[in-house]
């Protein structure tokens, strides 16, 4: 809840909580007093008529029995502290997923299903918004930044794998047959329009970007083949600032505003990244860099003179 701290939820990736003690908070507790509860159905059986719930300062007694559910009340000083936890807190989830899946990496008959329907391609995505969202919010709680530095650290460690992961299996001349099919498209005000009213749609289930017919998932899939026909040709160096997924009607932040052929053109040319900033620099055949500087796209994207870009580079446009 975003007028509360979610004090529970935080003890389960140690967070700090005794900052909070003496705060006013809801207590329920079952017959067993094992556990103490915010939720006055957190626990109970279904068939269970709910408990009333009672007030008490949060403490140390509290804090060694409390479950996930509980959270405490916060002040004026607090600002936008309560969010910024909810954040943190996402972010150790999916780290927690990463470890997870990490753990399975190591068992000797492990096989990376690519192709199959639980490979999520576009996970970095979800894990890249999350930190980049989370290490801005914990700007103004320094406190809070110092224990988080480390997550923080082991959030980008996963983005990078995650996108070296791709890039190792992404089919290099399907994207560039698809982008010289793109190039005849060029940039009009009618394109821009469509590529604006997607960006901003508010739908995560409707992945029909404008370049959908020249690059689609079925497209993306195809095994690699080998391609090294673009192996030392001429690159041209962008930088491009990642946009942050949206939310839907729900608030979920599940809306992806990058297509796909964008998505898989800038984790196949990336070099290196910013990725707690979201600044990715790519260095891309001149066709796939010309198509990404297409106006109509209108992505936050800065084109380096030739060999500018392994110089100090300016951010693009904050």
């Amino acid at each position: 809840m975003a007028d509360s701290i979610p004090v529970g939820l935080m003890s389960r990736y140690d967070i700090p909580v005794d900052r909070f003690y003496g705060r006013q908070m809801d207590v329920v507790t079952r017959p067993d007093h094992t556990h103490v509860h915010s939720d006055r159905r957190c626990g109970a059986r279904p068939s269970a008529r709910p408990r009333e719930a009672s007030r008490a300062r949060f403490g140390a007694d509290i804090a060694s029995r409390m479950c996930g559910c509980c959270r405490v009340e916060t002040v004026s000083a607090d600002n936008t502290l309560s969010l910024v936890l909810v954040g943190l807190v996402s972010l150790c989830e999916l780290l927690a997923e990463e470890a997870e899946e990490a753990g399975s990496r190591e068992e000797p008959d492990y096989v990376p299903d690519f192709l199959g329907s639980n490979f999520n391609w576009d996970h970095w995505r979800t894990l890249q918004t999350e930190l980049s969202q989370t290490a801005h919010g914990l700007q103004a709680h320094p406190w809070l930044h110092d224990w988080a530095r480390s997550t923080l650290e082991r959030a980008v460690a996963c983005v990078e794998r995650r996108c070296r992961e791709q890039q190792n299996i992404i089919n290099m001349a399907t994207l560039h047959q698809a982008t010289v099919e793109l190039q005849r498209v060029g940039a009009t005000a009618q394109s821009a329009r469509i590529w604006q009213g997607w960006r901003h749609r508010q739908d995560s289930t409707d992945s029909t970007s404008p370049d959908c017919a020249a690059y689609d998932l079925s497209a993306r899939l195809q095994l690699p083949d080998g391609d090294s026909a673009h192996a030392g040709a001429e690159t041209v160096e962008v930088s491009v600032r990642l946009p942050p997924l949206g939310s839907d009607p729900d608030a979920f932040t599940v809306v992806e505003p990058l297509s796909l052929w964008e998505t898989t053109a800038i984790v196949a040319y990336t070099t290196s990244a910013d990725w707690i900033r979201g600044i990715v620099t790519l260095a891309a055949p001149p066709i796939i860099a010309q198509e990404l500087l297409n106006p109509a796209r209108a992505l936050d994207i800065f084109h380096y003179p030739s060999g500018a870009g392994r110089k100090s580079p300016p951010s693009p446009a904050q």
